[in-house]
């Protein structure tokens, strides 16, 4: 398997997500798919770096990604954000992050190949 079927297929979810805008309603909170979608982004980058580098940073990556959003959890609380709506943006932030992160990684993948 080459290492950029990871982000072809990273990229054929985000279409996915995003061309069928579904939410569903939690509590107070909506759900759309580009929230399930986090997880399988971070895997995606994951396996992408890991098969073209032959070394994954995504842990490091994540760490500090935790270390902003503690800074912003700290930040947006205190300007009266409820919990539970920062913790769902922040979540689809991850998302978003780990996005880039996999757009960069196959730029700088296609570069060196």
């Amino acid at each position: 398997m080459q290492w950029w079927f990871w982000s072809v297929g990273a990229v054929i979810l985000l279409i996915g997500a995003l061309g069928i805008t579904r939410t569903i309603h939690l509590g107070r909170l909506p759900i759309n798919l580009l929230d399930v979608a986090v997880i399988p982004l971070w895997v995606c980058l994951h396996m992408a770096m890991g098969m073209r580098f032959g070394v994954s940073w995504w842990a490091w990556f994540l760490m500090g990604w935790f270390i902003i959003g503690i800074g912003l959890s700290w930040r947006l609380t205190q300007k009266h954000w409820p919990f539970w709506v920062f913790w769902h943006k922040y979540w689809s932030w991850s998302g978003l992050f780990a996005a880039a992160l996999l757009i960069i990684v196959t730029i700088i993948g296609f570069i060196y190949h």
